[in-house]
């Protein structure tokens, strides 16, 4: 009869409430999620759970771009970024 394994923990930062307050942070663990799963380390159930957690931080990083975006939108005169010019096409 084979011994059972302990289980691993697969994800050192947590689950989905553990994420991030700020967008940087939230980036910086992205960053770390995908290098630990192009290093291959660790084997399939830590890199599913890697992947799961890197989801998450993708899906939370876009909510925090979506509430950044509304409170510039809310800055403006007719709440349109549309007609705010990016550009530096005068530099250069």
């Amino acid at each position: 009869m084979a011994a059972k394994r302990p289980k691993q923990s697969a994800s050192p930062k947590g689950s989905s409430a553990n994420l991030p307050s700020d967008f940087e942070e939230t980036m910086r663990e992205l960053r770390d999620v995908v290098g630990q799963l192009e290093s291959q380390e660790g084997g399939l159930e830590v890199a599913v759970t890697s992947f799961e957690r890197g989801v998450k931080l993708q899906q939370h990083a876009q909510q925090q771009l979506d509430a950044a975006r509304l409170r510039v939108e809310e800055l403006l005169p007719d709440g349109d970024l549309d007609e705010l010019d990016l550009d530096d096409e005068d530099e250069g």
